[in-house]
């Protein structure tokens, strides 16, 4: 990534605190029955022609009532900060198939779908599947606690189909406030965490390839003037598996984010609820969730999409190539800014 670095302390819309946020609606954005009618058609539409959800794009639809409000938390989410709740939609009118196609038109107005692993889904159910969050597995088969992390895609998308009777929420904190607190308090460990961690793969690569990336993967790095953020500390550590340790160092650099993300005048929560969608951009936003229960009249079932944004003007590295080898981003995307 170029440097071309910014002052700091950064100063963007997506640099926040929780107090800077206490006072913002939820959901910001509420379906109206015209928009929930106007999806519902484009979304049966777009499930009798039968293409794959990641083929779908906003010239698709011509959402004529919802565009303004999609393309305002669009906004939020690329120019804001860096997240957007979209409520409303009624998922108990309609089948799972008709929720995730209607989410999947919603989503187009945000980014392009992405495939998110290597056994090829484009979807992916996250619902407590008795699986410890192993070297082995994925963080949403459990219903364990979840560390604060950065997903493989530019735009993480999760819809509401459950709510679990305990726990489950959501938390962001802002990649650019952690970014600022550790150049003020911390700077010393920034090279550390600018020059990056090889990470482990968690099987989602071809057999005979290594199961660490090739290369380090930066905490921090800037393109083209803007911090780009991408850390998930479990599979930082999981090198060990395949003979290789951190050295003290890094190890203190980690201490670091993780004390600092702790703080809960950082954290926003956010209790995802049924008919919601958040959309939260992976580079300027790390997101944990609390360990959840369900019980037989609750059961904490989201719809998780990976979305990219070939417009956006951060267009940093992500994991995705880590996880799906061979993805090629933006490979024949034409500009469909509107």
């Amino acid at each position: 990534m170029s440097e071309n670095r910014p002052q700091i302390p950064i100063d963007e819309p997506c640099n926040w605190t929780a107090a800077d946020l206490s006072s913002a609606p939820k959901p910001h954005y509420l379906l109206d029955s015209a928009m929930i009618n106007e999806i519902e058609t484009a979304a049966r539409a777009a499930l009798a022609e039968g293409r794959p959800h990641y083929e779908w794009r906003k010239t698709d639809f011509d959402l004529q009532v919802s565009r303004p409000m999609l393309a305002k938390a669009y906004a939020d989410i690329e120019d804001g900060a860096g997240f957007a709740i979209v409520g409303g939609w009624p998922v108990d009118d309609h089948s799972y198939d008709m929720n995730v196609a209607a989410y999947g038109v919603i989503a187009s107005y945000i980014g392009e779908i992405k495939i998110q692993n290597y056994e090829g889904d484009w979807v992916v159910d996250v619902v407590n599947a008795d699986k410890p969050y192993s070297h082995t597995s994925r963080g949403y088969q459990s219903a364990d606690l979840l560390p604060f992390h950065s997903d493989g895609a530019d735009i993480s998308g999760l819809l509401g189909l459950g709510e679990a009777a305990w726990g489950g929420e959501t938390i962001l904190v802002s990649a650019i406030t952690l970014y600022n607190t550790i150049a003020d308090e911390r700077p010393d460990v920034l090279t550390i965490l600018e020059r990056g961690f090889y990470h482990h793969r968690r099987g989602q690569h071809p057999a005979g390839e290594h199961p660490l990336s090739p290369d380090r993967i930066p905490v921090f790095a800037f393109h083209n003037g803007l911090l780009h953020s991408c850390y998930n500390r479990n599979p930082i550590e999981w090198v060990r598996h395949e003979g290789m340790e951190l050295m003290d160092r890094e190890i203190e650099a980690l201490d670091v984010i993780d004390a600092i993300v702790a703080r809960p005048e950082l954290q926003m929560s956010i209790n995802i609820g049924v008919g919601e969608i958040l959309f939260f951009n992976n580079f300027t936003a790390l997101h944990s969730r609390t360990a959840f229960e369900d019980d037989a009249d609750h059961k904490r079932h989201l719809v998780r999409l990976w979305l990219e944004d070939p417009n956006s003007k951060r267009l940093g590295e992500t994991l995705l190539d880590l996880y799906v080898p061979g993805t090629s981003r933006y490979e024949g995307v034409e500009d469909t800014r509107q």
